[in-house]
């Protein structure tokens, strides 16, 4: 609708006549939006550079990985750029004899990271780019399993997502707000998890799809995931690329090749983990949960793709969940995925 409304006065009066949404608050949608759609559209002059680009070097460190049928063989040109990518992904490395679909190359040049597909430039990324690096090959990754372009998807959320048999819940939260952890504390109590930190949204189906990747686990959340997971003790300690502590990952409870791909998402919970606060569960503003959401999403730059997203805005109901305690957090989960 924001696409279709030749201007400014045209998308207020829209919202107030169909959606019963006061002036100010139109007028606070259309600013962010402008906002959001322009950013997105800029090139920057970093970006419309040529460079020659280093030939793949051969690469002897490789690890190979199964995500169901798909078989993906990563060359990691060091330790360090692999464990910008191993861990989240290690319950699937597996058998070395199986062919490739897929073959990826990170390595570094010149101070520089290089990702290849199949010998297909993806990207170059500075040492403060890392977490680029990663989302591009979450990208990538994305795209090989489900045969999609990036053109195909309307958003990639920085979101943690559980799911039943009919519906997906996403979890935001503002950074050390537990997102990961209570993923994890739902998955042991029987809910699924659809993905953590990076949870796509396709513009086909308006729906999130699978991330067989772990769940991030700091240091800080090991004593209470111990009493949940048995094994949890025995899964191997990396350090955070982002802040530099101790993490694990527990891997998803589902197997990826039989486990739905894809579901509908209504509901966004943003997550406040508060020790001293009265647990409860309050419905908010969309607006509240966009603050969160956008900044660290990516969103399709494509207005058709625009306009599925603000499409799928319309038909989210947002909560706030505040809780002292894990228990009270999956009771207010299962009451969720009742309504």
């Amino acid at each position: 609708m924001f696409l279709t409304t030749p201007n400014k006065a045209s998308f207020i009066r829209h919202l107030q006549r169909h959606d019963h949404i006061s002036p100010e608050l139109a007028a606070t949608y259309y600013t962010e939006i402008s906002t959001l759609l322009n950013s997105v559209n800029t090139v920057t002059e970093k970006n419309t550079e040529i460079k020659t680009l280093p030939a793949v070097p051969k690469i002897e460190n490789a690890v190979h990985y199964a995500f169901g049928t798909t078989n993906l063989k990563i060359n990691y040109g060091s330790l360090k750029l692999q464990n910008l990518i191993h861990p989240q992904y290690s319950h699937t490395a597996g058998d070395d004899n199986k062919t490739s679909n897929t073959v990826v190359d990170i390595f570094e040049k010149d101070n520089l990271s290089y990702l290849f597909i199949n010998q297909a430039y993806i990207g170059q990324y500075s040492p403060s780019e890392y977490h680029l690096l990663q989302g591009q090959f979450s990208l990538q990754l994305i795209n090989t399993l489900y045969n999609k372009t990036e053109a195909d998807w309307i958003a990639t959320f920085h979101a943690s997502t559980v799911c039943n048999a009919k519906e997906a819940i996403m979890i935001i939260g503002a950074s050390g707000n537990g997102k990961s952890t209570l993923s994890a504390v739902l998955m042991a109590h029987g809910f699924d998890l659809l993905a953590d930190d990076f949870t796509p949204l396709l513009a086909e189906t308006k729906e999130l799809y699978r991330v067989p990747s772990g769940i991030s686990i700091k240091e800080g959340a090991f004593e209470i995931l111990e009493k949940l997971y048995p094994d949890f003790e025995q899964y191997p300690i990396y350090k955070s690329t982002s802040k530099a502590v101790p993490i694990k990952y527990i891997p998803p409870a589902q197997n990826f090749n039989s486990a739905v791909s894809h579901l509908p998402c209504t509901k966004i919970v943003y997550v406040n983990y508060d020790p001293t606060a009265t647990s409860h569960l309050k419905a908010v503003p969309t607006e509240k949960i966009l603050e969160t959401l956008i900044p660290e999403s990516w969103l399709s730059p494509l207005a058709p793709n625009a306009a599925l997203f603000l499409e799928w805005l319309q038909e989210l109901t947002c909560y706030e969940l505040t809780y002292a305690d894990n228990a009270v957090a999956v009771s207010k989960f299962s009451e969720l995925f009742k309504r």
